[in-house]
Formats: C-alpha cells, structure tokens, sequence
C-alpha cells in the first residue's frame, strides 16, 4: 500500500521547514570580514539580565575574572536588581585579594526580562504556570505561541530605548570584549552595530544551540528538540514526533509573526529583526561535561566548552549558621523548583504528601523551599507533615536561608529535588549530588531525561507531566535517597562527575577564555 497523500505533504512540509532553517545560518566563513573595533586592551563589559536562570553563569565568569585576572577591568550592564549582586561579587573577591577592583555597574531602563516576557503572555504577574505544557507533540501548541516572546520579549519602546542605552555604554566603556546573555536581545543588537567583539555565555544545553550544525541533518532525527523527552539518540518510534516537534519549533522562531508591528518598529529605527540570531564565528561558551551533557558529533571551533559555571559563592554557615548547624543533624533532602516558581494549593498537597511519605519511611531530614501561590489554609495542606515539622526533620521556608550552592558545598545534600533549570542540574553536577526532576516546560523536559539517562537521577513525573502525582513523587524520591542499589549507583555516578567538574572549575575557564579575548596583560 503506498504511502498516503497527506503523510507525503506533511513530510515536504517538514523538509522544507527544516531547509529554511539551515539556509538561514550563514555559512562559517562569511564571517571572515569582520574586523572590530579593538577597544581598551583588559576591559569586559558584560550585558546581562537579572533572573539567576539567566545570569549566573555571566556572574560566575565575572567572580573567575575578578579572582585570576585582577588587572581585567570589568564592566557589567544589567538592571537594577544587579547591583546587590555586583557588589557580593566584589567583597567576596576581596577576601581572597584585597587589592581586587570593583566591578563597574551600568543601569539599564526599563522592564525585567521576566516582566517584559510576562506582559507578552498577556498574564501581568507570576507567568510561570502559563508556560506549563506536556512534552513532545502535547505541549507544540503552548511552545511554538511563546517562543518568539522568549527570544524577545520587550515591546518596541522598551526595547529601543533599551538598544540605544547600550549603544551608549558601548561606546563610553570602550571595551575590547562584549560579553553577552544570548536572551537580551536589544544589547546584542547594539554589540552587532557597533562593530565590537563579543562573546556568548549560555546557561543552556550546547545541544539547542548548534543542534543544526550536526552531520547528516542529525537534529531531526537523532537530537530531541528543545521541550521532548526522547532518550539520546532519538528512538526510531519517536523520529515521526521529533521531526514535527521540531518543523514546529522552526516555524515559531523563523516564520511565524506574533509580533509584527513591534518588529516594523524596529526596523525603523535601524534594528535587526529580534527572532533572528547571528553566531558566525563568535565566540560562544558552553557549559558541556563529557559524560554529564548531551555528546555532539561536531562542536564548532568558535565554542569553548567547560564544566559547571557555578559561582563561588560564602560558604554557608556564614550566611546562615543555625540552618547549617540543622544540615549536620541527618541526610538532607533540598527541595527547590526555582526561583520563579509558586505552589498552588493542589501542588503544595501533593508534594506534602510525597514528603510525609520518605520522611516515614527513611531517616532523612527535608529542606522545602515553598512560596504560595494565591490564599490557602496551611493547616489542610501541611496537615500529613506537621508531626515532621513538630520534630524538627522539616523546614519548610519560602526563601532559603543560605543559597543553593552553598547548601549543596555543605557535602550534608544527599538529594537536589529541582525543576530542570540548567543552572540546577549543573550545580548538581558540579557538586555531586543525586537529582530527582520535576519538569513542566521547555528545556527541563531535556535535563530530566538527561539526568536519568546518565545515571545522576530520576525523572520524576514521566507520563504525567507536567502535573504531578505523590505516588510518582515518592516512588522517585525513594529512590535516590532509600540507600538501596539504583540509590548507590546515583550517588557514585554523581560523585564521579563531581570531581570531574571540579578539576577545573567552569567559571575559571570561561573567565579565562574572556580575558584572552579582553587582551588581559595578565593572561
């Protein structure tokens, strides 16, 4: 029987999509006539955003500059929540050096990134629950609607005002390197028409950047696109879905016009299309661990790969002595979904019953970072847990008292339950520690299977997700923390990456890397 009609036109749409989307990257060596304007030989400027999912590890190459590059002078351009952590940045330096430099802080107008992207959705306020779909083909619909406002989510007064700020720091600091978070777009622009060199620090998988780049059309076919949770490589079965989750995904970036007037405005003011990015060959570091990241067959030579970008941060008993001091008292399990994330009522029952359930049935202690979603009665939710809280084996705070990081250098976390950040899943990595996964959009789809697929964690909702069981919760818990055979196997493989990462820390370098490009004279 031949092949139906509708399967072939399906399938040449597809193709075609797929040929669109690798016409549209300019071969590497159109880039041989870029020739920047040097700047001031040991100066960086960072443009960063302020979420800690977006720009930590920018933060954490700028502490490895300030700690092995002290005659680098650094610039950051960020918002004003920046600052604080700027001037953290500097004092701990400081203790190891005191004739460490500050950083200097440039403002930068307007909405958040976060703000702007929640305006976009049209929510106004906690967005995150929006962006809550099914992997794969289930949740296309919800993927291929946000996409654009991911990319760029500013409307287009803010965005310009936003890219004429930054063409105005360009040009006052006068920097030879122009370090840039691959989300804020309008600084990006500004770096491009300004003719400096610049470099890209991504917190993501090196997979979704130059998936597109692999041998053999290989992100179709062998690479899950960015919101599935196919194993490596893709199974046969699941091809057919990869290849229409990924037409769609091009369709939303490349073709799709959510925003048309927004982008008729900036073009009017002499600014490139923001759906559209140019890598050429740019300097672009990566956070790729053989062994603990997705293997590629071809990695372009303009990519710097390193460990965990994780910063170095005070160790946690001086930030909070007494919640250290509790650590010690058994195994811990940290619970954090990230720092966006708020707990409806039916999500905080759920996870309280999860944790009733390990805390009877193992000797560990749990640390739940919980912040509420909307009014609910604590007593009905906290109601299976209270004996536990009563006893002292839960905490349950809504902000930790010392920072993930620090918790996790405590050696006390035998389990980091998280969301599926790439800055999560690398601290992990970067500490060690066993992961169980709750994923509920995009990219956390892929650090879930990642993780259990390398033998570091559990994927704990597959089948449900994004919505959650406690039975799937504790099965998954138990798991990594009961100390029974699959839990000693998470932990040694979770060690061994650990002391893998930490070999050469990547912060270090990536530091390195920019204050090559800085022309640093204490390289």
């Amino acid at each position: 029987m031949g092949v139906p009609y509708r399967a072939v036109t399906t399938l040449a749409v597809l193709v075609a999509l797929a040929a669109v989307f690798l016409s549209s990257k300019p071969p590497a060596t159109s880039d041989s006539s870029f020739s920047p304007i040097p700047g001031r030989n040991g100066t960086v400027l960072f443009f960063i955003n302020t979420e800690y999912g977006l720009s930590n590890v920018h933060l954490a190459t700028a502490s490895g500059l300030l700690e092995k590059y002290p005659c680098t002078e650094i610039h950051v351009a960020s918002f004003p929540r920046t600052a604080s952590k700027l001037r953290k940045l500097s004092t701990l330096a400081r203790r190891k050096s005191p004739a460490t430099r500050n950083i200097y802080f440039h403002e930068l107008p307007g909405p958040e990134y976060s703000k702007a992207f929640s305006a976009r959705l049209g929510t106004h306020g906690n967005f995150v629950h929006h962006l809550m779909h099914p992997p794969g083909m289930k949740g296309l619909g919800t993927i291929t609607s946000q996409v654009q406002a991911a990319i760029s989510p500013w409307e287009a007064e803010d965005h310009i005002k936003l890219f004429d700020k930054a063409e105005n720091i360009i040009q006052d600091v006068d920097p030879s390197v122009v370090v840039l978070d691959t989300t804020l777009r309008p600084a990006i622009q500004a770096a491009w028409k300004s003719n400096r060199t610049h470099a890209y620090i991504s917190p993501n998988a090196l997979v979704d950047a130059f998936a597109g780049d692999q041998p053999y059309w290989g992100f179709l076919w062998k690479y899950s696109r960015m919101g599935s949770d196919f194993p490596f490589p893709v199974p046969w079965r699941k091809i057919p879905e990869n290849i229409i989750v990924t037409a769609g995904f091009i369709y939303s970036v490349l073709i799709r016009n959510d925003f048309q007037s927004t982008k008729k405005q900036l073009e009017a003011h002499g600014i490139q299309d923001p759906a559209r990015s140019s890598r050429l060959n740019r300097p672009w570091i990566a956070q790729y661990l053989p062994g603990a990241s997705i293997p590629l067959d071809f990695i372009p030579p303009n990519v710097t790969c390193t460990g965990p970008i994780v910063l170095d941060e005070v160790p946690a008993i001086e930030q909070d002595a007494e919640l250290t001091a509790w650590l010690s008292r058994a195994p811990t399990v940290l619970i954090n979904l990230g720092s966006l994330f708020t707990y409806k009522e039916e999500h905080a029952k759920t996870m309280a019953l999860a944790i009733a359930s390990i805390l009877a049935e193992t000797n560990v202690q749990v640390i739940w970072k919980m912040k509420k979603e909307g009014a609910y009665s604590d007593a009905d939710v906290f109601l299976p847990v209270q004996k536990y809280i009563e006893k002292g084996r839960l905490k349950i705070s809504e902000w930790l008292g010392a920072n993930p990081v620090s918790l996790l250098g405590t050696g006390h976390i035998i389990a980091s339950i998280h969301h599926g950040g790439a800055n999560c899943y690398n601290e992990a990595i970067a500490a060690g520690v066993p992961q169980v996964i709750i994923p509920m959009w995009f990219d956390l789809y892929n650090y879930a299977q990642l993780a259990e697929e390398i033998g570091v964690g559990v994927y704990a909702t597959r089948g449900t997700a994004p919505n959650w069981t406690a039975e799937d919760l504790r099965r998954s818990f138990l798991k990594v923390v009961d100390g029974g055979q699959d839990s000693l196997r998470m932990r040694n493989k979770a060690k061994e990456l650990g002391e893998l990462a930490q070999k050469e820390p990547g912060r270090l370098t990536a530091a390195r890397e920019i204050a090559r490009l800085a022309r640093s004279e204490c390289v």
